[in-house]
């Protein structure tokens, strides 16, 4: 048996804390669970270390061992003094020694949302930083969940190791309950109650609300079921947006938006779990996520088995026309549709149908025009992808049915492919990472 010797930080905002081996699975310390080695057959065993002293003792024993800083964005650790945590105190410079000899593997693990954002205008501080202690760049690992990782280093002008690692995707299988649809995938005589399934939480990002007046004015909200978690509270901001884009893709008269949301505000869109139960579900089906419409129960497998495609909203959208081009990500939910057993359309950046097909799952065109993918143009994007989405709520319930049944192989290649192949790649693949001793 192999093992690693793990001195493991989260690094977060200013706090920071060791991470520890827990007995209970969470988000934050699940990647080194026991589960996860059993579960992938991996013959490795973890030395979890909470000390620099600690460490010092393996130097001084010339035994291999490995920094691991999980951070949520790049800013937290240029401004909250990570190095200078890590390195000022004299004591502890055998950990440069360490670094650059190899006996210390140094990672930096970006594994939420939209950390990447800072690299465009905080690498050159973080240069810097790196400068003072005398780090070679090319000594650091950082895991991300970026599109183009290849590209990297020439876009942002640094000479880091970037690694691809998906840890929300792998991660979501074991910490929140996920659909079950696909026990009930071979009733192929059940006509399904609603064309499509859509869930929506931060409906203050733009595309989301954008997405819900299309479907209202089109009288398509039927046809579906939906979530948009609207409050009072945030009219004013969903008013501006609506009315006043800062991409000029789908414009809106005042008139026709303060009837939209006076719709929205008399009428609650939920599927399974109502914004105002939150909590109290939350602590129901012991659930750690934070988000609405992911605490998944019966009523959110049943809302699964009675619709046929998922229109499924990203974190971004309007955003990848932005100066700073968003190198987005396949985030968690991915996995939902997939193991549902449902085709999707998705309001993201351009290319996350391609870069899904790059880790070797299979897209829906033909059956779903997926033209809009390629589209760099949110504009020209929103309208092929409301345009399909017109073509299939305007199908019958029995042409909407055989046109699901027509992708079976699909539904099925993507749900293996999830869990026989991409989730065991990741995991080994982010272990392959680390030294041992």
């Amino acid at each position: 048996m192999e093992k690693i010797n793990l001195f493991p930080m989260d690094w977060n905002n200013n706090q920071h804390w060791v991470i520890k081996d827990k007995k209970e699975f969470t988000w934050t310390e699940g990647m080194f669970h026991k589960y996860i080695l059993d579960k992938y057959k991996l013959d490795i065993s973890i030395n979890f270390i909470d000390s620099i002293k600690k460490l010092k003792e393996l130097s001084t024993n010339n035994k291999k061992y490995n920094l691991f800083i999980k951070f949520y964005d790049l800013s937290h650790i240029i401004d909250y003094g990570l190095l200078d945590y890590l390195f000022s105190n004299p004591d502890n410079h055998f950990l440069l020694n360490d670094i650059n000899s190899g006996r210390c593997k140094f990672i930096l693990s970006s594994l939420t949302e939209l950390t990447h954002y800072s690299y465009f205008n905080r690498f050159n501080e973080f240069q810097e930083q790196l400068k003072k202690y005398n780090i070679s760049e090319n000594k650091i690992t950082i895991f991300d969940f970026m599109n183009n990782l290849d590209s990297a280093n020439k876009k942002f002008n640094v000479d880091f190791n970037f690694k691809y690692f998906n840890w929300l995707m792998v991660s979501w299988e074991y910490y929140v309950n996920l659909p079950k649809t696909q026990l009930n995938f071979g009733n192929r005589d059940y006509i399904r109650d609603k064309h499509y399934i859509s869930l929506n939480k931060s409906v203050t990002k733009q595309h989301r609300p954008f997405l819900l007046h299309y479907l209202w004015k089109n009288n398509f909200l039927g046809k579906g079921k939906v979530s948009f978690f609207y409050e009072k509270k945030d009219r004013g901001e969903i008013e501006k947006s609506l009315i006043e884009s800062y991409q000029p893709f789908y414009r809106i008269n005042p008139t026709e938006v303060k009837e939209f949301l006076e719709w929205v505000e008399n009428n609650p869109l939920s599927v399974d779990v109502p914004l105002d139960k939150l909590q109290e579900y939350r602590i129901q089906y012991n659930s750690e996520s934070t988000a609405p419409n992911q605490i998944f129960n019966e009523e959110t497998d049943k809302a699964y088995l009675e619709t046929y495609f998922n229109i499924m909203t990203e974190t971004c959208f309007i955003e990848t026309d932005s100066r700073e081009q968003l190198d987005y990500y396949l985030n968690e939910r991915n996995i939902l549709p997939i193991n549902a057993f449902q085709p999707f359309i998705v309001l993201n950046g351009n290319n996350h149908m391609k870069e899904l097909k790059k880790l070797g799952f299979k897209t829906f065109h033909p059956h779903i025009d997926e033209t809009y993918d390629s589209i760099e143009n949110t504009a020209i994007r929103f309208y092929l992808i409301t345009k399909e989405i017109k073509r299939l709520c305007n199908m019958s319930k029995q042409e909407i049915h055989d046109w699901y049944w027509g992708m079976e192989e699909i539904y099925k290649h993507n749900y293996n492919h999830l869990h026989n192949v991409f989730y065991p790649t990741q995991i080994k693949g982010f272990f392959d990472e680390f030294i041992y001793e």
